[in-house]
């Protein structure tokens, strides 16, 4: 069924690549010219710190045979959680399913045949790993297909994130789903099958209505926030919101975008400094920086920290925020890694950091930016599209990216089926991305001091059909690392400290 999948996703892929002939054109030649001739660029005191680093994979491809026929793809969101009064914890993943067939069924219909076909949705779940009963041992706690019935409306687990309710005082694990509208909000305080429940679902008012819940912060004030994008996710119209619970009371905080209607998600959020801070997609003028509720004066109105992309009007998201030796760093991206709406792209994902009085630097980015890490936009490799997420450990900041060069051979691979122009473009590329200056698959990085960073591996463990690195969790396990994989379908990886 995976096979069949892919090579159907890949027909429906190539029919509509005419449509956007435009930005396939644009890519492939910057593929074919450029990517041979730019080897990736280190900055000179780049040592070769991931050879010394020893990974072992730990759970099946998609989580074994029932996750392959869902297509669960990505592990899309990760926790270790270890509940009240408990002696152990678990690794949680939460899966997202039919990566492809969503994005193609979101941006190449029409919008009257969006409003009454269904999407191709496959019910997602959440995942336990039970290292006690085996290396790769792993057990379903929450199946959405046992809430729903088809068609299904959730799409996938997008965000998770550990809060102590005022409400009762009780430690829960929260999930955050993305869904065709109306995405809900579940929790438990066991993490045990059967335990989990819906503890909120959002109003599918709107066009488009809200459809992901992007991100999740327990704040200094006590409360949870929560960070949504509409229906589609970078669909055209909709504002990205913010909303606020204690346990039991759910309330909007931020409802336009900020003021601004071009902030249609709001895809990222961390509390810092006393302060909550959200970081957004803008695929108009470039992602912006948020702070709000700030401790010492909860009902200020919002303050603007970066605007316009930190001056790249074309970086539009905000993808990943985390806390390193007190700063903020802020990894973006744009989506897709060649925007078919905004026809941005491809380009390097950049980090900035933001320090406690709000100044920010470059970290990655650009010459012009001088970016303190010298390490050039993408950590010098241009296909490298997402800075995806961050992740504190054993007193290093991982960093991993998805790397768009995966699906630029993929399409070359399909070169008969394309449109007979393409073709010359695509057999070229098949044969060339050995040739390419960087190895296919995601990367990741790491930093002692959030200066000079290493890259750990730079060829998705060896697999270049792990295009992305999805999730990272510190546990007293180790760390680790979740992909995205729509190929053959998501990994869990563990790093051996």
């Amino acid at each position: 069924m995976p096979l069949a999948y892919n090579t159907d996703a890949m027909r429906r892929l190539s029919k509509v690549l005419t449509r956007t002939a435009a930005i396939v054109v644009v890519l492939l030649i910057v593929a074919v010219i450029v990517a041979p001739r730019w080897p990736q660029r280190m900055p000179r005191y780049t040592s070769r710190v991931g050879a010394q680093l020893s990974f072992e994979r730990v759970a099946e491809p998609g989580f074994g045979l029932t996750g392959r026929l869902r297509l669960a793809d990505s592990a899309w969101s990760m926790r270790y959680f270890q509940a009240d009064g408990a002696t152990d914890g678990y690794l949680y993943v939460g899966t997202d399913n039919n990566i492809v067939g969503l994005a193609m069924a979101i941006l190449y219909r029409p919008r009257a045949v969006q409003s009454t076909e269904p999407r191709p949705v496959q019910p997602p779940q959440i995942w336990r790993y039970r290292p006690e009963q085996g290396s790769m041992s792993w057990e379903p706690v929450l199946d959405l297909a046992a809430h729903e019935s088809a068609p299904y409306l959730t799409e996938g687990f997008r965000s998770m994130a550990i809060y102590q309710s005022q409400a009762d005082g009780r430690t829960y694990l929260y999930a955050g789903t993305m869904a065709e509208h109306s995405p809900s909000l579940w929790r438990t305080a066991s993490g045990d099958p059967g335990s989990w429940e819906q503890v909120f679902v959002f109003p599918s008012t709107g066009d488009p209505p809200l459809g992901s819940i992007r991100g999740l912060a327990a704040h200094e004030d006590g409360l949870l926030y929560i960070s949504l994008t509409p229906s589609g996710d970078i669909a055209p119209g909709g504002t990205g919101q913010i909303w606020a619970t204690d346990g039991a009371t759910f309330i909007p905080v931020i409802t336009d975008g900020f003021g601004d209607p071009d902030n249609v998600g709001i895809v990222s959020l961390a509390s810092y400094g006393g302060c909550l801070y959200a970081g957004t997609y803008n695929g108009a003028h470039g992602y912006e920086v948020w702070k709000l509720r700030c401790i010492d004066d909860p009902e200020a109105s919002p303050q603007a920290v970066i605007v316009g992309g930190a001056g790249q009007e074309r970086m539009e998201a905000a993808m990943s925020m985390r806390i390193f030796q007190g700063q903020l760093y802020v990894g973006t991206g744009i989506p897709m890694g060649f925007n078919p709406v905004t026809r941005h792209g491809p380009r390097g994902c950049n980090v900035v950091r933001i320090n406690q009085d709000d100044e920010w630097e470059s970290v990655v980015g650009r010459r012009r930016t001088n970016p303190v890490s010298e390490h050039r936009a993408g950590f010098g490799w241009y296909m490298n599209s997402y800075c995806w997420y961050m992740e504190e450990h054993e007193g290093n900041l991982y960093l991993g990216t998805f790397d768009l060069s995966r699906t630029v051979a993929l399409l070359g691979e399909s070169a008969r089926s394309v449109a007979p122009r393409f073709r010359p473009l695509l057999d070229y590329l098949a044969v060339r991305p050995q040739g390419w200056g960087s190895p296919m698959g995601g990367d990741l990085y790491r930093t002692a001091d959030g200066v000079h960073w290493e890259p750990v591996f730079l060829d998705g463990l060896g697999d270049p059909d792990n295009h992305g690195i999805r999730t990272l969790a510190s546990t007293p396990m180790g760390l680790f690392v979740g992909t995205e994989n729509p190929f053959t379908r998501l990994e869990v990886w563990r790093l051996e400290d």
